[in-house]
């Protein structure tokens, strides 16, 4: 059966560098799939003459190509690029987004991760989209109590059943992208004005590599998943897995 899929991230090309084999597999499939930007990027530039509206306007344009090549519909938000906290209004936002859209899947990235690759500290605005995301899942969009306005607009409570967070440090699922590995290079580099061909094919190659060398993946994708539920105290009892008290 088709599912929704959401992406919550913070700026245009973080869901395709994170997990555009994935989300082409998943539309490959059949699966809708809407992409949440809580910025524009619109710090994403090394020009000191390039306007805050001229870098918006060719991100937007970047991003709409990106999602065209997978069916996706985009959805921005319009905060500001490099300085994003995970604020109450922040979260209310992405409850709203979550509740239109009812997603199945919620994939976002894991706000506890700070370095990655020995070289990268993790841009701060993608762990307050982590985090903001996380705080929307539980218990916020499931909430009628919680930002009851959303439900006087129309929006009422909904139970995202996954949440597929990365880069992780401690991943679970293993996406084999070796098949749309192409692809995957194809959608990031639509956001020309940030990934040179060449040097996104060496690193994204390198990246699947190392990500998918764990389980004898020749390239893959990884994710912290959690299952979510309506009741959490009720799954936990059900878990066959849990030990007898």
């Amino acid at each position: 059966m088709p599912k929704r899929i959401l992406t919550v991230f913070a700026h245009p090309d973080d869901a395709e560098t994170m997990a555009g084999g994935t989300l082409i597999k998943w539309a490959r499939e059949g699966h809708a799939i809407t992409m949440c930007l809580i910025t524009d990027g619109d710090k994403g530039t090394a020009d000191p003459r390039d306007t805050r509206e001229a870098v918006v306007e060719r991100r937007r344009a970047e991003q709409a190509r990106a999602a065209a090549r997978i069916g996706a519909e985009v959805v921005t938000l319009g905060y500001e690029d490099g300085v994003l906290q995970p604020t109450l209004a922040l979260r209310r936002d992405l409850v709203r987004v979550m509740r239109r859209v009812r997603p199945d899947i919620v994939v976002a990235n894991d706000p506890t991760v700070w370095f990655r690759h020995t070289t990268y500290i993790n841009h701060p605005d993608h762990r307050a989209a982590g985090q903001a995301a996380v705080e929307a899942l539980y218990p916020a969009v499931r909430k009628a109590q919680i930002f009851p306005e959303l439900v006087a607009e129309g929006l009422a409570p909904h139970v995202v059943q996954e949440a597929w967070l990365g880069p992780t440090d401690h991943p679970d699922t293993f996406v084999d992208v070796g098949d749309v590995f192409e692809e995957k290079l194809a959608l990031i580099c639509a956001h020309a004005s940030q990934f040179p061909p060449e040097a996104t094919r060496k690193v994204f190659a390198r990246i699947a590599r190392e990500t998918g060398a764990p389980r004898g993946i020749a390239l893959a994708e990884a994710f912290h998943t959690l299952k979510l539920s309506s009741s959490t105290i009720r799954t936990l009892a059900a878990d066959p897995n849990e030990p007898e008290a």
